[in-house]
């Protein structure tokens, strides 16, 4: 087994607080020359629903827009206990409910003050990426390998739409690099406590727990799988909750537990998405590129789940390893093509996939195993690409 050189906690923090204070002057950027210094408006707030009546004077809406999902959220954090109603003006309130880590911890923190809730929940966001690069940095010290690595943490899929749009996946994505390190240094407790906080990211977080007690059974630990079935059952007492308080409810605001776009046609989707690119509104040569870029982005995924399918070939596997083959059959399991549509969307379902292939090369092998989130990037560069520009020029305007 490989060992961690003399602990260096305080440089593996620099590496953490440099990739938060990346992501947070990305957001302080886009909010100053973008929206005009409205921070609410990286929770992405579209008129095509109403509001709750709290809310709708100090929120930067788009107008003409269905918003996106950290609106939702949002609504979450200011009434995580159901006391306002917001659950009324969410598109699916028990499935953002369930996810309740983040606007949950942001409601903690903000100490339950209307007020200080929507920065509490970008702070929040900010500590999920300076925890998941920290955890990314202790692991590469762990292979003798340089802190810095903690920095790519700001780099990752999830990390990236979450900072632009205040989604909740940062906190799973942060939480699969803890489960690798804690399950390579064989801290147990932490390991446990990993584990039941990321079946309160989403639904797919109980995949953690699922890995954890897989190998446990695998390797006849029949009293440490036990214990790590008990660690999802917080969630699953809340889950109840969140229901109990949703009875009656027509649909769709009432979800099951497995989304309608699994297992229809497994791994078709993905396929048939290849062979039918998405039409923007751009000139020819404008619009192959765009295609070009869809299809790498897609075949970054294909090539992450080759790499984790590959190691079934082996007999034994760690709990990092039976994580990444649960998160490739998920990726198998999306049927619809209209998933892999947005890459906002895809991108970020599939992150620990492409995290947990990548941590390869964080542990010292072929540096080629970041390509897929390289490609992905690559998609999601596009996406942020005019923000970005707008930011150059508000910056160059400003120093004229």
């Amino acid at each position: 087994m490989v060992t961690e050189k003399p602990p260096r906690q305080r440089t593996c923090l620099l590496y953490a607080a440099l990739a938060a204070l990346l992501v947070l002057l990305w957001q302080t950027l886009s909010v100053q020359f973008n929206y005009g210094g409205n921070w609410t408006a990286l929770f992405y707030t579209g008129d095509a629903r109403p509001l709750p009546p709290e809310l709708g004077g100090k929120t930067y809406v788009f107008k003409g827009s269905d918003g996106y999902d950290g609106q939702f959220y949002r609504y979450v954090a200011h009434d995580p206990l159901f006391q306002r109603g917001a659950w009324k003006y969410i598109d699916i309130p028990e499935h953002r409910y369930r996810r309740i880590l983040v606007p949950g911890l942001a409601w903690l923190l903000a100490c339950g003050q209307p007020r200080f809730i929507d920065g509490a929940y970008v702070v929040i966001v900010l500590l999920f990426v300076f925890v998941g690069a920290y955890w990314l940095s202790r692991y590469a010290l762990f292979h003798a390998q340089h802190p810095a690595w903690g920095v790519g943490f700001a780099f990752v899929p999830a990390t990236l739409i979450s900072m632009d749009r205040m989604t909740v996946d940062v906190s799973l994505a942060a939480l699969c690099v803890g489960f690798a390190w804690y399950a390579r240094k064989g801290s147990l407790g932490r390991l446990w406590g990993v584990v039941a906080l990321a079946a309160f990211t989403r639904e797919i977080g109980f995949l953690l727990a699922a890995a954890a007690c897989g190998h446990a059974l695998w390797n006849r630990r029949w009293r440490r799988a036990l214990l790590f079935a008990a660690a999802v059952l917080p969630a699953l007492l809340w889950y109840w909750f969140v229901s109990d308080h949703l009875q009656g409810v027509p649909p769709p605001a009432k979800a099951g537990l497995v989304p309608a776009w699994m297992f229809e046609y497994p791994l078709v989707g993905i396929v048939l998405k290849l062979f039918h690119p998405e039409h923007y509104p751009l000139g020819p040569a404008a619009l192959l590129v765009a295609r070009v870029i869809d299809v790498l982005a897609l075949l970054g995924i294909l090539l992450a789940l080759g790499l984790a399918l590959w190691r079934l070939r082996r007999w034994r596997w760690d709990e990092e390893t039976t994580a990444m083959l649960l998160f490739a059959g998920l990726t198998i399991a999306v049927s619809a093509p209209a998933f892999w549509k947005d890459v906002s969307g895809y991108a970020r379902i599939i992150t620990p996939l492409l995290l947990l292939v990548g941590l390869r090369a964080v542990s010292g092998g072929p540096v080629w195993r970041l390509l897929p989130i390289l490609l992905v990037d690559l998609r999601i560069g596009v996406l942020l690409g005019s923000k970005a520009l707008s930011i150059l020029h508000g910056i160059f305007k400003a120093a004229m």
